[in-house]
């Protein structure tokens, strides 16, 4: 049995039991004594009615202020499902919130056109079959914010609970105007206007009668009737059989009212230890009606609270992990390459994504290079220009993209190389507010895709990655302008005579020939001297320019000072130096210096070649030799070049 049938059963027989023996025992005694009884029991159900009438009243309230507060605090969509709710577990048949302009912000069941408020002045109460509670709604301010209505049908559950309550009479519901709204059964108009009278008597249809007026929070006016019973009986007998019923009705009442309020006490309790976080608590359902399928959906929530916070814990760790791994690269490594695995396994291991990639800006910020990737199959020179494909939207917006890739509707359309038929979150890496690269992440296990919460976490994730990158990316800027020409780009005296020292040993090492080569503008300050200081700076710069141009990768060119540079040539002998340096004067003298529009300037240059091991074994010494041969360049007339005539001393190089 339901727990709303043990409720019913309970007020049933605490009511109707005494009422049924009642009646037997008066329809025993003396038909003055019956009547007597009667008018009281009819007189008693008379208020019941009343006080039902009253209680409905103030549960239509009660719902109508409910969903006025879920309206106010939650909007619409919290109205709509307070609303369903309420009706849903019988506290209303209808509910309606509208705004401060009239419009319905939240409806459902069935509702009255014009509502009449149950609460308000009797002398205007209902006249129709609904009984209604109008709220108005205010703001926080006091502003007016609408209003909400909750309604009963009277002729439904309304109707048939008066009629539990008065046991075997009959109940007739009238409105302000005397015309009947609802009864149990039909009467004669004539018969419903005779019960109006005051106090309660034996109407002329053989019916004992009762009316209760409308009243505030009574909508109706209530007609009691119970058809006049009849035979002798003792007084006595019904004494003691009305104490038997009353102390019986009593029991069932407590025996029933425990088994009730037990089980409801349970599920509190452990509701509470819920709610404070002892998710290890399990409700023993103990049987099959409303209390025990809430206490079965308590159990289920508090499965799915514990998978929630499993997965939660689990996130967390993995991306404490993921920062602890690229703390500790950080720390220990300035290898980009290094940063960037550990960056990219982090992230698929806080989103549990199958695959990833990096890409990062070029110098010129118009293209992203593949940096690294793992669990793709994508190109290993994969190339996207800014703007292009999914990479390179991100790359030219700025803003993080999540959805699926392919070309169905509403999905994201890849490039040429990158992957398809995937779940994607794309993230930019940004320094400084500067997009300098962008984090995909693909997964095609999920059929859901990704969700906002995997955004999140790699949008919090990428900003911290970013500093990791940044910090490496600038600290190989930082190596490279330490050995670096600032104003050539060509490399600068440091690390010059780290490289020449390393070719001479492997030179030595390995028997093979090494020739050094320096140059020097002719005549540079009159350069200076006719067209300035930033024009001979623009000189020097192009001359590094054509000089790259007639060597090859695995020569060294570095400015050794002023207007001179040197050359290191590994695996050349003097005959190769004589040819590079021979074309790199007529680089230099076949066209003037100078961009379109301006002075042209004409310049060239001597050069002096030295070759190890003839002309010296070790750096100074092929120095001071090259430089020597200079010299004689210079002095033979300039825009030429000389090999040194020295030779070192006999030294046996090491096998």
């Amino acid at each position: 049995m339901t727990l709303r049938w043990r409720l019913t059963l309970s007020f049933v027989l605490v009511v109707l039991v005494p009422l049924l023996v009642g009646l037997v025992v008066v329809g025993r005694a003396l038909p003055q004594a019956a009547q007597s009884q009667q008018k009281a029991g009819v007189i008693s159900a008379s208020r019941l009615v009343g006080t039902v009438l009253q209680d409905y009243c103030d549960r239509a309230k009660a719902a109508a202020e409910a969903a006025g507060r879920a309206a106010t605090t939650t909007g619409p969509a919290g109205a709509r499902a307070a609303a369903v709710s309420l009706v849903s577990r019988g506290l209303a048949d209808g509910i309606r919130v509208t705004g401060p302009t009239g419009t319905v912000v939240a409806g459902t069941g069935t509702l009255p056109a014009q509502p009449e408020d149950c609460g308000g002045d009797p002398s205007t109460g209902a006249s129709g079959p609904w009984l209604t509670a109008v709220v108005p709604l205010m703001t926080t301010a006091g502003a007016p914010a609408g209003s909400a209505v909750a309604t009963f049908d009277v002729s439904g559950v309304l109707l048939r609970r008066l009629h539990q309550a008065v046991g075997t009479g009959e109940v007739v519901l009238v409105g302000t105007t005397g015309k009947v709204v609802a009864a149990t059964r039909t009467f004669a108009p004539e018969l419903v206007r005779d019960s109006f009278s005051d106090p309660p008597g034996t109407t002329s249809y053989g019916y004992v009668s009762a009316f209760v007026p409308p009243a505030r929070s009574q909508a109706y006016g209530a007609v009691v009737l119970q058809r006049t019973a009849e035979g002798p009986a003792l007084l006595v007998d019904a004494g003691a059989v009305i104490a038997l019923s009353i102390l019986i009705a009593i029991a069932i009442a407590v025996i029933s009212a425990r088994a009730t309020t037990k089980p409801l006490e349970e599920l509190g309790d452990a509701a509470a230890r819920i709610a404070s976080g002892d998710l290890s608590t399990v409700i023993v359902v103990k049987s099959r009606d409303e209390v025990g399928r809430l206490a079965t959906a308590f159990n289920t929530m508090t499965d799915e609270l514990r998978g929630y916070v499993g997965q939660l814990e689990a996130s967390r760790d993995e991306l404490q992990a993921g920062l602890a791994r690229l703390g500790d690269t950080l720390s220990s490594t300035h290898d980009l390459d290094r940063i960037l695995h550990v960056v990219l396994e982090s992230a698929m291991a806080s989103t549990r994504a199958s695959g990833g990639m990096v890409l990062l800006l070029t110098p010129s910020r118009d293209e992203l290079v593949l940096a690294v990737s793992a669990g793709l199959d994508v190109p290993l020179d994969l190339r996207l220009k800014v703007g292009e494909g999914v990479s390179g939207q991100v790359a030219l917006s700025g803003d993080p993209v999540r959805g699926r890739v392919g070309d169905g509707p509403g999905e994201l359309r890849p490039a040429s190389g990158e992957p398809g038929n995937h779940s994607l979150i794309a993230v930019p890496l940004k320094s400084s507010g500067k997009v300098i690269g962008v984090l995909d992440l693909y997964d095609c296990s999920l059929p859901e895709g990704f969700d906002d919460n995997d955004l999140a976490t790699i949008r919090t994730f990428a900003s911290q990655a970013t500093v990791a990158v940044d910090n490496v990316l600038l600290h190989e800027e930082a190596q490279r302008l330490s050995i670096t020409d600032g104003l050539t780009g060509l490399w600068n005296y440091r690390y010059f005579t780290m490289t020449v020292a390393k070719e001479i040993e492997r030179a030595a090492r390995f028997h093979r020939p090494l020739a050094l080569l320096m140059l020097d503008l002719d005549h540079f300050k009159a350069v200076n001297d006719s067209f300035g200081h930033q024009r001979g700076d623009a000189v020097l710069v192009e001359l590094a320019a054509r000089i790259r141009g007639e060597v090859r990768d695995v020569d060294t060119v570095a400015r050794y000072g002023g207007e001179e540079i040197v050359i290191v040539l590994p695996e050349t002998d003097q005959s190769g130096a004589a040819q590079l340096v021979e074309r790199i004067c007529e680089a230099i003298r076949r066209k003037p210096f100078g961009e379109p529009g301006e002075p042209p300037v004409r310049v060239t240059v001597s050069g002096g070649v030295a070759v190890f091991p003839t002309h010296g074994l070790v750096a100074s010494a092929l120095l001071a030799r090259a430089d020597e041969a200079l010299y004689v360049a210079k002095r033979s007339g300039r825009d030429t070049w000389r090999v040194s005539t020295s030779t070192s001393a006999a030294v046996q190089l090491p096998d």
